[in-house]
């Protein structure tokens, strides 16, 4: 890693960590929304223990690793709460992600992918952010409209982050050749991996990501933008299924990605 990409790391942890500190104390009363979420929806498997949750696992990047993707998720579910984990992709969906990273690029999802989320503020499942901000708005006026503008900002802010740091990975890209054959060298510099397709369209959750993700990739060079693909999901095997159904065996897998990532982005984010 060269120390412009480390210091990129370096400067995503800070707004990261000051990201989940703001958000922490703009809205005191998450906790309380997010317990009465977990008793409503009947979930004795697990208790809220953070709220706004930072990715541990971005402090063990250290400068003699080499980044080849920036897998982007939704927000943290269950096991990534857990103060003991407060780390991205550990549940099932993580293990789906790892497991093909690793059998079929060759590729350490756990130290050669930087996770992030398109927010970090916790529900057990994506699709319940709706009922939490609902919750919210049954709470008060002040209370929904503070966290419906924290959702918003939050995701913005993500969306920068990832775009700093893949231009940071992806800008410059003789040292990942200089590595060899690797997935980063292979598709000449690190890929923005964005996971989830349908909350990204019109009226979705995480559709304020998209627009503040596009707004940044604008000026961006061609070939930067080229390595944002976007996938369905690891859980329920859906992005497995997408592989299977659109992937030609006969072409090099990495190539095939490329390709079906880049067609998705055109068709759900337009460009």
């Amino acid at each position: 890693m060269k120390k412009t990409e480390y210091a990129a790391i370096e400067s995503l942890r800070d707004d990261f960590s000051h990201l989940v500190k703001k958000l922490s104390r703009d809205l005191p009363f998450l906790p309380v929304l997010q317990e009465e979420l977990r008793l409503e929806l009947g979930y004795d498997d697990y208790r809220v223990e953070t709220p706004v949750v930072y990715n541990r696992a971005l402090d063990e990047v250290g400068p003699k690793d080499r980044i080849s993707f920036i897998l982007v998720a939704d927000n943290p579910g269950k096991k990534e709460q857990l103060a003991a984990n407060n780390r991205y992709l550990v549940g099932q969906s993580g293990k789906l992600a790892e497991g093909f990273f690793r059998d079929r690029l060759g590729v350490d999802f756990r130290k050669d992918v930087v996770i992030l989320n398109k927010t970090p503020i916790h529900t057990p499942k994506t699709a319940e952010l709706r009922r939490l901000l609902s919750l919210a708005d049954a709470a008060g006026m002040r209370e929904g409209e503070r966290l419906r503008e924290a959702f918003r900002e939050s995701q913005e802010t993500m969306a920068g982050l990832a775009r700093q740091l893949h231009g940071a990975f992806g800008a410059d890209t003789s040292g990942a050749a200089a590595r060899g054959a690797d997935a980063c060298g292979a598709v000449g510099g690190a890929v923005l991996w964005v996971s989830g397709l349908g909350e990204l369209r019109e009226k979705g959750l995480f559709r304020p990501w998209a627009e503040a993700l596009g707004a940044v990739y604008k000026d961006a060079p061609s070939d930067l933008v080229d390595r944002v693909w976007l996938f369905n999901h690891f859980s329920m095997n859906q992005f497995a299924i997408e592989v299977k159904k659109k992937a030609d065996p006969a072409r090099p897998l990495l190539e095939e990605l490329g390709r079906i990532g880049t067609e998705n982005r055109h068709r759900v984010l337009g460009w």
